[in-house]
């Protein structure tokens, strides 16, 4: 919503603001009575919603993807908050300009992320890696577009510039990993991590929220992103066949986790540790907005949550005056940074 987004208002208070229609579904109340119920998304994330006047009406008008103003309260139903509308209607085509604006991005510096990733890839020593990755990246628009995607739907890093922010905390966790165990292939290990998420500039769209495309759901980023490299080695004459054969590998068996698995599963050593990185960062990324923004008023205990199949523990920082956004203490980073010759 306006300049109070919608997650960070107050149980019990209410706002006025543009937002984008995700979901739409005609609800029917026990004695038959219809409702409307809506998914809005904002700069905040994502909200459920009711409205309860003309709702078949409003059905029929309104459409996915759509911007409306709205004015509203929250309110929680079994320990969710959610916006109970007063008032909608669609915003008309001068606030166009408002329509990007709605979708969520990464709260950190970018800039900043951008510079130390890049010190990042000027650490790949080997000739052929690096060569693979300016043929990918020809022009400072591909990587732009590259580093400003989501890295997901719903869970983790679910935000523009939300890749960047996956790609450079892979990258130090790699160095600090790579300070205790000499077995790793160093220039493998990072180039992996910067490619290996190839495939989300065409597994999502931007359309208002995120959302997966056609290609997204049937083919999966792994598979778009092993399509990438393989094209560009392609346009490599003296790639070597081994080196590619253990990045396809790591691309490849990428997703393999807890909750997902990937046709193959990691056997390399470089593999296994991008499979495990990547999973920590996504559940640490994930616990800490559903810690931000699906707390119970009231409770120091987050609601039930689906991806960990628990309920959260927020412990009672607010009552303490501390941030509920968790500060890492980076003092082993910048160490690990510094062996691997990063300013």
């Amino acid at each position: 919503m306006s300049k109070q987004a919608m997650k960070e208002i107050p149980v019990g208070q209410g706002g006025t603001g543009f937002c984008i229609i995700r979901k739409k579904e005609l609800k029917r109340k026990k004695n038959g009575e219809p409702y409307l119920k809506l998914e809005l998304g904002d700069s905040s994330g994502r909200l459920p919603a009711k409205i309860w006047k003309g709702a078949e009406n409003l059905f029929n008008r309104l459409n996915v993807g759509q911007m409306v103003r709205i004015q509203g309260k929250i309110r929680t139903y079994r320990n969710v908050k959610e916006l109970r509308i007063e008032r909608l209607r669609i915003a008309d085509q001068q606030k166009a300009a408002e329509y990007s604006n709605l979708i969520p991005t990464s709260r950190k510096d970018v800039s900043q992320l951008r510079q130390r990733l890049e010190k990042h890839i000027k650490t790949i020593r080997n000739v052929h890696l690096n060569n693979l990755i300016s043929v990918i990246f020809q022009g400072e628009e591909s990587l732009d577009n590259y580093l400003k995607m989501p890295s997901g739907k719903l869970w983790h890093h679910n935000y523009l510039y939300g890749n960047l922010e996956h790609l450079q905390c892979l990258l130090d966790l790699a160095d600090v990993v790579c300070h205790h165990y000499d077995r790793i292939n160093r220039d493998l290990l990072k180039a992996a991590i910067v490619l290996h998420n190839l495939g989300n500039t065409m597994e999502f769209t931007r359309d208002g929220f995120i959302d997966y495309s056609t290609s997204g759901r049937l083919l999966g980023h792994s598979f778009l992103a092993l399509s990438e490299v393989r094209n560009a080695i392609r346009r490599i004459t003296d790639f070597p066949e081994e080196l590619k054969i253990q990045l396809f590998h790591i691309i490849g068996s990428q997703e393999n986790g807890p909750e997902k698995s990937s046709s193959v599963v990691p056997m390399t050593f470089e593999a296994i540790i991008l499979s495990l990185l990547k999973h920590t960062d996504m559940q640490v990324n994930a616990a800490a907005r559903i810690l931000n923004y699906d707390r119970i008023p009231g409770s120091p205990w987050t609601k039930f949550n689906s991806l960990f199949h628990r309920f959260l523990y927020t412990g009672e920082m607010k009552q303490r005056g501390e941030s509920e956004e968790a500060v890492p203490d980076d003092g082993l980073m910048d160490q690990a940074v510094d062996n691997a010759g990063i300013n």
